[in-house]
């Protein structure tokens, strides 16, 4: 019997991709250890390519912990990929007349492992604005537009990522993911800078799957409930011509 051929595939590659997707899956930063043990190779294999993917900006390693997680080099290969897709030149006419009609800035989440990037972003053209800034992450159980994501997330992703909080933050958390599905929107006074306001929904594709969050921020003396609340169906509408333009 003929030997089966093996497909022409690089070893190195394989496994420097099981370990960017260990990363991209898992909560927090991870120790060498932790990672050789999950990925199944040695901690001078592992090592190795963590030093390589390093430099290449693709992992990043805390100098004081020395624990390692995704790096900034993705946001690059992100960005590109999102602006070249063909619903790109659909959403930013959308996110620049959401801005003239709230006049805040406006912006698109996309998840990313256990966070969400600002991806496009059009600030508002009053003097005292919100700028967020298009790379920026914050963890997908923070703010209103990670809880737009992480609502419609499948139950067993989002208890992953929920899993490693305190039992009373996961509780707060949960109960406002509880309404944030419920409701279809999510609110945010003050909850990740004091002075800011944001108000997000979440954007599905055709098959309904969670792929983005569509935000609009300001400074709260100008954007809070009270001004948020009356823009609830413009923010909805304009996530369903999203959806409706893929």
């Amino acid at each position: 019997m003929a030997k089966a051929e093996k497909p022409d595939m690089s070893s190195t590659v394989l496994r420097a991709m099981k370990i960017l997707r260990y990363l991209k899956e898992v909560p927090g930063s991870q120790s060498l250890s932790d990672i050789s043990k999950d990925v199944k190779l040695s901690q001078t294999v592992v090592h190795r390519l963590l030093n390589t993917l390093k430099v290449e900006g693709f992992v990043y390693q805390n100098p004081q912990t020395k624990l390692y997680s995704l790096g900034i080099g993705f946001i690059d290969f992100v960005n590109k990929i999102f602006t070249e897709m063909p619903i790109a030149p659909f959403i930013e006419p959308i996110l620049i007349r959401l801005r003239d009609q709230s006049g805040e800035t406006v912006g698109f989440y996309i998840p990313m492992g256990h966070e969400r990037i600002c991806v496009l972003e059009f600030e508002s053209q009053q003097e005292i604005r919100r700028s967020v800034g298009i790379g920026r992450r914050y963890p997908l159980y923070r703010g209103a537009s990670g809880r737009a994501l992480l609502a419609f997330m499948p139950e067993d992703r989002q208890q992953r990522i929920l899993s490693l909080l305190p039992l009373t933050q996961r509780r707060e958390v949960e109960s406002l993911l509880a309404v944030t599905h419920r409701e279809g929107y999510s609110i945010n006074e003050g909850e990740i800078t004091e002075s800011v306001g944001a108000l997000s929904v979440p954007v599905f594709d055709q098959q309904q799957k969670v792929i983005g969050a569509l935000s609009v921020s300001g400074p709260r003396f100008r954007w809070n409930r009270t001004t948020m609340i009356p823009f609830i169906p413009t923010l909805k509408e304009a996530s369903k011509s999203i959806t409706s333009s893929m």
